[in-house]
């Protein structure tokens, strides 16, 4: 059973990890790349769930909450 969505077919996560470490100055050791880049393929396969989902752009935020404020 799969446990989370596949990420895009043309998604290279351990080419984005190492270059987006890179860009940041953080050091990940080469024997946990591959851990990292397999969380970042099963963020991406939510992500682009998340992108397909009709009409998304076109909704509201909720109001947001600020106590001790005037009600909107």
């Amino acid at each position: 059973m799969r446990t989370f969505l596949p990420p895009p077919p043309d998604f290279d996560a351990a080419a984005y990890v190492r270059e987006a470490a890179k860009a940041i100055g953080l050091t990940i050791p080469p024997e946990e790349l591959a851990e990292v880049a397999l969380n970042l393929e099963r963020t991406s396969g939510f992500a682009e769930l998340l992108a397909n989902v009709p009409g998304l752009d076109a909704e509201e935020p909720a109001p947001v909450f600020r106590p001790g404020g005037d009600a909107p």
